[in-house]
């Protein structure tokens, strides 16, 4: 009995720190002004009512389709941030609310952070990174996990993720997808242990460069398609990154971010900007409809409690051709 009472115990401990671990965009500023919130993001949808449900589950298969903007990333926001070429973002990561108080993800989350740039809808091999940190300090001591750019830089940092848009860009509509890839679990491997495995967090953000820049996005890749499990940045020990020799054999000490290299056209550095006061709410309204299994439910909101409409089934459908988002009534 007693070893059965550890073992739930352990069960429960993993199931808090699952709920505890999750992250997306809450907001963006541009040059240190705040857009609003959620304002252009594609939310990840809701995996449940409110007001137990959440939407900052991570992905873990990277052949779905959710792997390129989350859950229902096909669907658009109604609003979409206007920009130029050299401003500066800052993507606004956060956990339960938009405060400073807020968590960010869970300490245990070590793995690098990384931004692509497509034009607005993807195409095969449209997605263009932008920016990427992954580990950048060793450990310094055996099984420590070194110091990554999600929990020592942006926890540190309030969730605050800088990125800028490239100099002399074409105008258009892009997507800017952000991406935290948590590699706590990263030892195992998805397809050989779904219960394990990496955890991946996009999320994209609509954009629209002004002005008169001539330059073109580059080829790049696809989402689906640019990650693989077996990939050496995907299936990693974080507990191996020491500068003291491990018990572990084999254990690989170096970390390849996954991926394409850094396009040569994205600025060669990022700039941490002073953002200015938060606009709106810090926390999220009682969301209408969730999706489970690809099974979307729409309810209405009384009194708190969701009241269901109806049922529908969910497939992913990218349009080839942009389509102007339709503007909240």
């Amino acid at each position: 009995m007693k070893g059965q009472g550890l073992f739930a115990a352990a069960i429960a401990l993993a199931n808090v720190e699952l709920i505890q671990a999750h992250t997306f965009i809450w907001g963006v500023y541009v040059n240190g002004v705040d857009q609003g919130l959620f304002n252009g993001i594609r939310i990840p949808a809701y995996n449940g009512p409110p007001p137990r449900g959440y939407a900052n589950s991570p992905v873990k298969d990277v052949n779905s389709i959710d792997i390129r903007c989350n859950v229902m990333g096909d669907h658009q926001n109604p609003y979409t941030i206007k920009v130029k070429p050299g401003d500066n973002l800052t993507l606004d990561w956060k956990h339960n609310n938009r405060t400073k108080a807020d968590d960010i993800i869970d300490f245990s989350h070590h793995g690098p952070i990384l931004a692509y740039l497509s034009p607005d809808p993807p195409k095969e091999n449209s997605f263009v990174k932008i920016f990427e940190k992954g580990k950048y300090e060793e450990g310094a001591t055996p099984f420590a996990p070194g110091k990554w750019a999600i929990s020592s830089e942006l926890k540190s940092n309030n969730g605050h993720m800088n990125i800028r848009i490239p100099a002399g860009l074409k105008a258009g509509f892009y997507l800017l997808r952000g991406e935290l890839i948590a590699l706590h679990e990263g030892d195992a491997r998805f397809d050989q242990n779904p219960i394990r495995g990496a955890q991946f967090y996009p999320n994209c953000v609509q954009l629209e460069v002004l002005g008169d820049g001539t330059v073109e996005l580059p080829e790049g890749v696809s989402f689906p398609g640019a990650y693989k499990v077996s990939d050496p940045g995907i299936h990693h020990d974080v507990y191996c990154s020491t500068k003291t020799t491990s018990l572990k054999v084999p254990c690989t000490t170096t970390y390849q971010i996954p991926g394409p290299t850094v396009w040569s056209g994205a600025w060669p550095d990022t700039t941490k900007v002073e953002v200015g006061a938060q606009l709106g709410p810090s926390t999220a309204t009682p969301w209408s409809r969730w999706i489970s299994k690809s099974v979307v439910t729409s309810a209405t909101i009384v009194g708190g409690s969701a009241q269901v409409i109806g049922t529908s089934t969910y497939q992913a459908s990218w349009s080839a051709n942009y389509v102007t988002p339709t503007p909240v009534a």
